[in-house]
């Protein structure tokens, strides 16, 4: 099992990068970023550095720490923009991005760029297109053509490092966007609900893995084909209160069949109101020292 940490970046740079480097020396997998102009839980003059930008400053500093997006949002740039993004982060990161991708839909984005908010079945349509024109992009494509999106003759040369692109994680929930995973997705993602106690979001991530798997076979795709990934913590299922609530979280969907665990980094100003419940402020340090980090990486 792998273990991965968003950084959202409202912090400071000196002290944001230098909270990345700890992450990477504690022996974490990967540090994600958020995707938000301003995300609601913020001021509108409290910081909120570019996600890609961040992660293009940190890559030269870290050697094995994989570099990701938690999510990648299409209200705030042309798919085609988010590939060349995504080339620049794997390029100098040496091949070590993990681009997720989900379906945006934040109020705050909208409001920011003086936009319409989409309706839900807009937003289904632009997240599938701009999944299949970065698809398209990464693998050294020229044109799409699609309702929302479109481009031709274009190119994101050299292209990434990892062929034949970097692996694509996709956030999806409803059965729309879990068909989009089921086609495209390395891996899914899916958050644990904040208003589900610990039997009922484990039973909903039953229900959802399921329906991924049935999508990827309608499809022709192994339902194995699509690795899946969870991002912990909510106010009735306190995953991230202790090391030990933590452990019993991870190993709860290891028995689903979970590849990799993300949790938000403890302390960062946001934290309170995201309804991810009670967190210990020194979780990542206590859960590389208690030895449940190399535990949890040992699984099978």
């Amino acid at each position: 099992m792998e273990i991965g940490v968003v950084v959202v970046q409202n912090l400071a740079w000196a002290r944001w990068r230098d909270r990345v480097l700890r992450v990477e020396e504690l022996g974490y997998d990967t540090v994600y970023v958020w995707d938000h102009l301003v995300h609601r839980t913020q001021g509108l003059h409290d910081p909120m550095f570019d996600g890609f930008g961040l992660l293009a400053g940190i890559a030269p500093m870290t050697s094995r720490l994989r570099l990701g997006t938690m999510v990648a949002s299409p209200t705030l740039r042309h798919p085609l923009l988010l590939a060349k993004h995504a080339v620049t982060v794997d390029q100098l990161s040496g091949g070590r991005l993990t681009l997720g991708i989900g379906a945006a839909g934040v109020a705050r984005d909208y409001q920011s760029l003086g936009m319409q908010a989409w309706s839900k079945p807009e937003q289904v349509e632009r997240f599938r297109e701009t999944v299949e024109l970065v698809d398209t992009a990464l693998r050294g494509g020229s044109s799409y053509a699609g309702r929302h999106w479109s481009g031709s003759d274009f190119s994101v040369a050299p292209g990434p490092v990892q062929q034949p692109r970097p692996p694509m994680t996709l956030a999806a929930h409803g059965p729309r966007t879990l068909r989009i995973a089921a086609q495209h997705a390395d891996t899914w993602n899916s958050v644990t609900p904040r208003d589900r106690t610990r039997e009922e979001a484990l039973a909903l991530f039953d229900e959802r893995s399921a329906a991924l798997s049935r999508a990827a076979e309608d499809l022709g795709r192994d339902r194995s084909a699509v690795a899946r990934s969870v991002f912990v913590g909510s106010n009735h299922w306190p995953a991230l209160a202790s090391v030990e609530a933590f452990r019993d979280a991870a190993l709860a969907y290891a028995e689903r069949g979970v590849h990799e665990i993300v949790l938000p980094h403890p302390d960062h100003p946001a934290e309170a109101a995201l309804g991810h419940g009670p967190c210990a402020p020194d979780l990542v340090e206590r859960l590389a020292d208690s030895g449940v980090l190399a535990e949890l990486h040992a699984l099978a």
